[in-house]
């Protein structure tokens, strides 16, 4: 797996503004909505995996939580250090570390959210299962992912049948930035229900994000987005609600909490 450490960092001065493309801020916000209805109420702590230049950081921390961000891009983390510096070190922590080096208090911790970073560490499902160790009884995990399934629909879409069909035999994908690449797995909703049961974890929500991606096409859906963002967002949210259609979402979101026994 090539890191994508070197990626975010040349992403790292502009991430403001990849995530100001219409369909990033689409699926950015039904997330976030999905998440904090998830949520249990602050003070609760928190863990922000992947978090990036501290974006949903700096949201959970206005909220009233405890954070502790995790990033091993150093460009990313200097910026979300930055963010972070207004809130108190016991209320708000960075850690400069990849995912899989960091060790948390077994059951020391209220929510662990991972949005898009899972996929680019080498065994997703384990470390599924580590966030999962982390969490009280009662406590929530969220991961965001892109999409097996829906990325195969694209490129067939797109007549790219022989890449359709690696993707889906080897459930990687490559993410490309000017001329630096990414490996990534990519997920399905069966395989993270599974990983969820092996973690001690009961679903309440799959969701599939961007279902019109798989409708419309990208270009599609950009349309639609560009002509009536808010009708075309409480559109997605709608689709979003239906589990039968997680797959077909370009990112897909599953929420569980960690049983009691």
């Amino acid at each position: 797996m090539r890191s994508s450490a070197p990626l975010y960092d040349l992403l790292a001065p502009t991430y403001e503004e990849h995530f100001a493309v219409l369909h990033r801020r689409a699926y950015d916000e039904l997330a976030w909505d999905i998440c904090r209805d998830a949520l249990p109420e602050a003070p609760a702590v928190t863990v922000d995996v992947g978090c990036g230049v501290g974006r949903w950081a700096e949201r959970l921390l206005d909220a009233g939580y405890s954070l502790t961000g995790i990033e091993p891009a150093p460009a990313m983390a200097d910026q979300a250090a930055r963010r972070l510096a207004r809130w108190p070190r016991t209320q708000a922590t960075l850690l400069r570390s990849r995912v899989e080096d960091v060790e948390l208090t077994p059951g020391s911790v209220d929510a662990v959210l991972a949005m898009g970073s899972l996929q680019y560490t080498d065994d997703p499902v384990r470390q599924v299962v580590r966030l999962a160790g982390w969490l009280r009884p009662g406590g929530v995990l969220a991961v965001l992912v892109d999409n097996l399934q829906a990325l195969v629909l694209e490129l067939l879409a797109a007549g790219r049948e022989e890449e359709a069909l690696a993707r889906l035999t080897t459930r990687r994908g490559v993410w490309r930035v000017d001329e630096i690449e990414a490996d990534l797995h990519l997920l399905d909703s069966a395989t993270l229900r599974r990983a969820y049961d092996e973690a001690g974890l009961d679903v309440v929500r799959v969701s599939g994000l961007l279902v019109g991606a798989s409708a419309h096409g990208r270009d599609g859906l950009r349309r639609r987005l560009d002509e009536d963002f808010e009708g075309t967002l409480a559109a997605e949210g709608r689709l979003a609600a239906q589990p039968e259609l997680a797959d077909l979402g370009k990112q897909l979101l599953i929420v569980g909490r960690r049983r009691s026994r």
